[in-house]
This record gives structure tokens, sequence and C-alpha cells, in this order.
């Protein structure tokens, strides 16, 4: 990322590549990411897992499947849609609504920003990592934060747009869930399509994995 932005050379992210919307397309550096970063590791019991952005949602789920837990987004792309794209688009899916998608069950997150610092904020300390490596960045956010929090339309607006299903661009709505730049930043993450930074793994808390089968038969016996 910092070679990049030294040599003037735009730089794109590409997962698995299943939007019609050109996304993964780009005139510089295209980085694929489905040839490495495809770790998983179940925590908890299955509670939560940590990914990479390599793995789809399908081989994500595949390693949950033994404990009874999947992912909370349900992207119908699942086969071919990575954890990287999972986390740039705030996939959601049919069932997940707006409190089982990616904003919503991500814990942590590690990404690279455009200047080659890397941020976790898993670490106790990521906040003031962020501060003192990218001091200007960290005080934008907060003067971000702070507009829109002492602005009673502004809050309304985000309050309003945020309480529905919304996978459009920034997820503003990180100003008012979270406090510290680092949690803000981590959360704008996701939906930001990549043009933050690169998410190199996240932690996602998961979701119970309900058995349908036996509702179909049935709804198939009625009709």
């Amino acid at each position: 990322m910092a070679g990049a932005r030294r040599a003037g050379l735009p730089l794109t992210l590409r997962s698995g590549g299943t939007s019609l919307a050109g996304q993964a397309g780009g005139d510089g550096i295209l980085v694929d990411v489905r040839s490495h970063w495809r770790s998983a590791t179940v925590l908890d019991d299955g509670l939560r897992i940590r990914l990479q952005p390599g793995l789809t949602v399908r081989q994500a789920n595949a390693r949950l499947t033994r404990y009874g837990r999947r992912l909370g987004p349900d992207p119908a792309s699942e086969s071919a849609c990575t954890i990287g794209g999972l986390v740039a688009n705030n996939s959601s899916g049919m069932n997940c609504g707006t409190q089982d998608n990616a904003y919503r069950t991500m814990e942590s997150i590690q990404f690279v920003l455009p200047s080659g610092t890397v941020v976790d904020t898993a670490a106790p300390d990521a906040d003031q990592a962020l501060r003192a490596r990218e001091p200007e960045l960290h005080a934008g956010l907060l003067r971000l934060r702070d507009r829109i929090r002492d602005s009673a339309a502004s809050r309304a607006t985000v309050e309003r747009l945020f309480a529905m299903k919304n996978t459009m661009g920034y997820g503003l709505n990180s100003f008012l869930d979270h406090s510290d730049p680092a949690d803000m930043l981590a959360h704008l993450m996701i939906g930001s399509e990549g043009t933050l930074g690169f998410v190199g793994e996240a932690v996602f808390r998961t979701v119970p994995l309900l058995h349908r089968c036996g509702r179909n038969l049935r709804l198939r016996r009625h009709r």
C-alpha cells in the first residue's frame, strides 16, 4: 500500500469479483486476495470466527457447521462471495436484516491504510496507536463525529437512514455507534468497497444455524 502510494499508482483489491458494478476493476495495480489470505480460526466453540479475506462465505460456514453456527450475513452468492467482498460491500442477504449483517456482527478487524499503517482493533491500545501513527486522520474522525453529533438534523438523518436495511456507501452510523476513532474507522471500512484500505482479517460473532428442512417439507405438503 505504501509503495503504491509513493509511486502514485492506484491500487484495487479484488476478491470474488461477483458484482456487476465494476468495483473489482481499476487502472493501476490489481491485488487478487483469493490466492492467499485464506485462513480461518474458529474461536469459543464456534461463537466467533477469525477470517481472512480470500475465503468464501460458504467455506467459512463449512467450518462452523459442526458447531451449529454460521455467519450472520447470508448473501445469495455465498459460493463465490469472499469475506473481503462481504466486508467491502456490507453484505447482508435475505434473512439477516439489520442486526446480523457484516456491520453488526464484526467484533474486530485488522486493516492496512494507504500509508501502510496497520491497525488491529482487537489490540487494547488500537486507538492510541492510530493517534500516534495517523494524527491527522485521528483528529479528522473526531471532527466528523462531533459535527454529526452536534447537529440535530444530521443525527436524525443518519438515524433514519440506518434504521432500515442500508448497504449503500459508507456507514455514517459509525459516528453515532462508536466514540473512538479506531472503532469508527473500523466500521467505516464495512461498506467502503475497498476505498479506505485493505482488510487483512476480521473476527465475527456468529449466529445459530437454523434447520429449515422440516418447515420446508410442511410447506411443500400444503401446496
